[in-house]
């Protein structure tokens, strides 16, 4: 899915949330594409970070913060607590 509720409201947002939801407790993968790191942390598993058409690093949500994920975007440095993406650089991210 990319971006399903990048034009919604917060009521159309809920809904929307609430099917993914559903659909994840059914045992349905998905694969969600958001620049709103709150649906991200709220609905997935994993996360993974790309700049530039490259994967900077992958971790399971629950290991890194917002905070993490925003500064593998900016400096494209992927933290010790995630795995790098091929050819990604570690740091301070």
């Amino acid at each position: 899915m990319d971006e399903p509720t990048a034009a919604l409201g917060p009521a159309e947002t809920k809904q929307v949330a609430d099917l993914i939801l559903e659909l994840k407790r059914q045992g349905i993968g998905i694969f969600l594409i958001s620049h709103d790191l709150h649906d991200v942390f709220d609905l997935a598993d994993r996360v993974s970070v790309m700049k530039n058409g490259r994967v900077v690093g992958t971790a399971r949500t629950g290991d890194v913060t917002q905070d993490e994920v925003l500064a593998m975007n900016i400096s494209g440095k992927c933290p010790a607590r995630a795995t790098p993406g091929p050819g990604a650089p570690r740091g301070q991210a």
